[in-house]
């Protein structure tokens, strides 16, 4: 049986928790721009992520307690651009395999889009695996990836 965790959407109350997380250097070698936000910064692009309808972000919870984050971003009318973290404690386990998928369900009943796409580091093959255990392919639909990034991507189907 694989593993299991529940997605929620964002709250205000979660800014000090996902500004701690995007600041851990664990999460920040894996993550496109390799670097620290302030809290200025992080502040305005929570405020905003919020508000906004191209943005969503939820809370990955393994029973009840908060362990990473899964966001979409609407790159154009028919993709939807996913990044996903958890934290190190819990890699390994399936988790992130488990909120791809219950993320990628969630925003493909949100959104009208035919693909969800990931852009992962070359260096990042944990992370490639998880997309590809997760049911994603390989391929490079939408927006182009930012140097030094293999593409994936999860069509929507016709029957679901």
């Amino acid at each position: 049986m694989s593993p299991t965790v529940a997605i929620r959407l964002a709250r205000a109350s979660d800014r000090d928790l996902i500004f701690g997380w995007r600041n851990d250097p664990f999460i920040v070698a894996l993550g496109s721009s390799q670097r620290t936000v302030t809290w200025e910064e992080h502040s305005r692009w929570f405020a905003d992520a919020l508000a906004s309808d191209d943005r969503v972000v939820y809370v990955i919870e393994n029973r009840g307690e908060p362990i990473g984050q899964v966001r979409f971003d609407r790159a154009d009318s028919r993709h939807a651009i996913i990044s996903i973290y958890v934290l190190q404690a819990w890699t390994g386990k399936g988790l992130g395999v488990s909120a791809i998928r219950a993320g990628s369900a969630a925003i493909l009943q949100r959104w009208d889009v035919d693909a969800i796409v990931a852009h992962v580091r070359e260096d990042n093959a944990a992370g490639a695996a998880g997309f590809i255990k997760a049911g994603f392919g390989e391929s490079a639909p939408g927006p182009a990836p930012p140097p030094e990034h293999r593409t994936f991507a999860l069509a929507r189907t016709t029957d679901g």
